[in-house]
């Protein structure tokens, strides 16, 4: 027998807000539905009420403040692809477009739904954890920032808590030296879920690495800093065999399970090859 839902449509923010604090675990947050909608027909997760957030308008569009990229939660990857702000103040994004799903899922799904659904295998995360990227939280009493590194508290298990909802996506503008890329591996050439990714960013400065941040995707339970490898590459200047040192480093950083998908040994493998293409491509790209 198919399941049966409460539909609900709140008027503002705020409602929507205290409605699913009201719910609590009963509650469940409806905006493009790509991963939500599967999710409960095949019985994954439970919810007897919905509330749809597709229409309120606080979660809408793409903006430039200052030297930052502010888009809403409710931003579909169809979005992003077509803003001329994404293309000239992080194109780095348009990386994870290309690999994300069908055109119907891109026309679909929603930024704030990918981060929130948290699953390990997300390709939007790594590069937005690897931008510094950070996201406002919206709950039926107060206002936030959270940096992505404290978002995530295990595989689809976020930090947030009932009634507090993810309202607009912080991504600081590229700058002059910087560089990044996100690059991924799947077993098909369309609509694959990730068997792994790596995400890398680089700031020169007279051809020294001043900074990086190295993020992997669907080899640990939630997306995974390696600071070992940043290291590796802080104060050096940069040439092949170093990206290859760090490339190593984040190979044996990660934590892979075996699956239907792969192996964790060609998990591991993937992660090499992977981070080796991102630091090359972001390497390219900050020159």
């Amino acid at each position: 027998m198919a399941q049966e839902f409460a539909y609900h449509r709140p008027d503002s923010l705020a409602e929507a807000c205290k409605l699913l604090r009201e719910l609590g675990p009963d509650g469940l947050p409806l905006a493009g539905g790509t991963d939500v909608v599967v999710d409960l027909r095949r019985g994954a997760i439970e919810a007897s009420q919905l509330v749809s957030l597709d229409h309120l308008a606080e979660m809408r569009g793409i903006r430039v403040e200052g030297d930052e990229l502010r888009i809403g939660a409710l931003t579909t990857p169809a979005q992003l692809e077509a803003s001329d702000m994404v293309h000239t103040h992080r194109p780095e994004l348009l990386d994870v477009v290309g690999v994300f799903g069908t055109p119907q899922v891109r026309n679909r799904a929603t930024i704030g739904g990918n981060l929130c659904t948290a699953a390990s295998c997300a390709d939007l995360v790594p590069l937005l954890m690897a931008v510094k990227a950070r996201v406002v939280v919206v709950g039926w009493s107060d206002r936030r920032e959270v940096q992505l590194n404290d978002f995530f508290d295990d595989h689809r298990k976020t930090t947030l808590e009932p009634g507090v909802l993810v309202v607009e996506v912080i991504v600081p503008s590229r700058r002059p030296s910087e560089g990044a890329s996100y690059q991924t591996f799947g077993l098909r050439a369309a609509n694959f879920i990730s068997v792994a990714g790596v995400a890398a960013a680089l700031k020169l400065e007279s051809q020294v690495c001043r900074e990086a941040r190295l993020v992997l995707g669907a080899v640990a339970p939630t997306p995974l800093r390696v600071p070992t490898a940043e290291e590796k590459l802080e104060g050096r200047s940069l040439d092949v065999e170093v990206l290859r040192e760090a490339a190593s480093i984040a190979s044996l950083a990660a934590a892979p399970i075996s699956d239907v998908r792969g192996s964790a040994e060609h998990r591991r493998e993937l992660v090499s090859v992977l981070a080796m293409r991102a630091l090359t491509s972001a390497w390219e790209r900050a020159q």
